[in-house]
């Protein structure tokens, strides 16, 4: 008696379902690891373009087509196709799930196989209708590559996966507040501000006194709106004579640049919000 392929994948999700030991993962699970991938993707990509900003980025994207947004979105993608290169993604990992050969479940897929099933991800919609009709949660790449999902029998212990996706997302935040005055400081409007500021009469013995300028804040509107301009806010000097420094600006666009409106000089705490 013969039993062709497709048919012996669609019988040992039963076996294996009758052993204790081994549990093939949810719908649910499955959804959210993917959703908690997808989102570690996008924090690693806005990190990256936070880390490679160019200078006069808030120039640049003026005239950026769609060609630009391909170093953001291509790295989402990157990300998600070698996700499950070690087994399992980081959010199986946090989920507490990893992938196995249907003909044995001891073994991992090979590293093409991995890649194969990833790049069906490009097909969500329908995978996504696959997965929610299959009763044993496998997906179109499941079926044709002969895997399928597992709940990890040697899982992290709850806490600790809830510490280590904590860690994670801290690390994220971290790195955005690291790298956040590097990219106001490459901004267009933040160096003409600076010069504004630097060139001001009422700030020159201060700036004398305490040459960095500190706590840039800035709000930018692209509109050339002088009705609600952008806005850099800064501190100079000390914590006892400080000031709070607020420059306007208004975006001109031919050519692309910026100009001062005006300077507001205030007490630290007196600007208004």
């Amino acid at each position: 008696m013969t039993m062709n392929p497709e048919s012996k994948t669609e019988i040992e999700p039963q076996k294996l379902k009758s052993d204790n030991r081994l549990q093939v993962s949810s719908t649910g699970k499955r959804l959210f690891a993917l959703l908690l991938d997808f989102v570690f993707a996008l924090l690693l990509a806005n990190t990256l373009v936070q880390i490679f900003r160019e200078e006069h980025w808030d120039l640049v994207i003026q005239s950026r087509d769609l060609s630009g947004l391909f170093p953001f979105y291509g790295s989402i993608t990157f990300v998600l196709l070698f996700k499950d290169i070690f087994g399992r993604s980081l959010g199986k990992l946090l989920v507490g799930m990893t992938i196995r050969k249907i003909e044995n479940l001891e073994q991992r897929p090979p590293f093409f196989v991995l890649l194969q099933r990833n790049l069906m991800l490009l097909l969500f919609p329908l995978e996504g209708i696959v997965i929610l009709r299959d009763g044993y949660a496998r997906r179109l790449a499941d079926k044709w590559w002969g895997t399928v999902v597992l709940d990890d029998k040697k899982t992290m212990r709850v806490i600790l996966r809830i510490l280590l996706g904590n860690i994670i997302l801290f690390g994220f935040f971290t790195l955005a507040i690291l790298f956040q005055r590097s990219g106001i400081e490459k901004t267009a409007a933040y160096q003409v501000a600076e010069q504004a500021i630097r060139s001001h009469e009422a700030l020159k013995f201060l700036l004398k006194q305490a040459p960095e300028i500190g706590e840039p804040e800035m709000h930018l509107d692209l509109r050339g709106n002088t009705e609600s301009p952008s806005l850099v806010r800064a501190r100079v000097g000390n914590e006892e004579t400080g000031r709070e420094v607020i420059v306007s600006l208004i975006f001109r666009k031919n050519p692309p640049r910026w100009e001062v409106l005006k300077i507001e000089v205030k007490p630290i705490g007196d600007a208004d919000d």
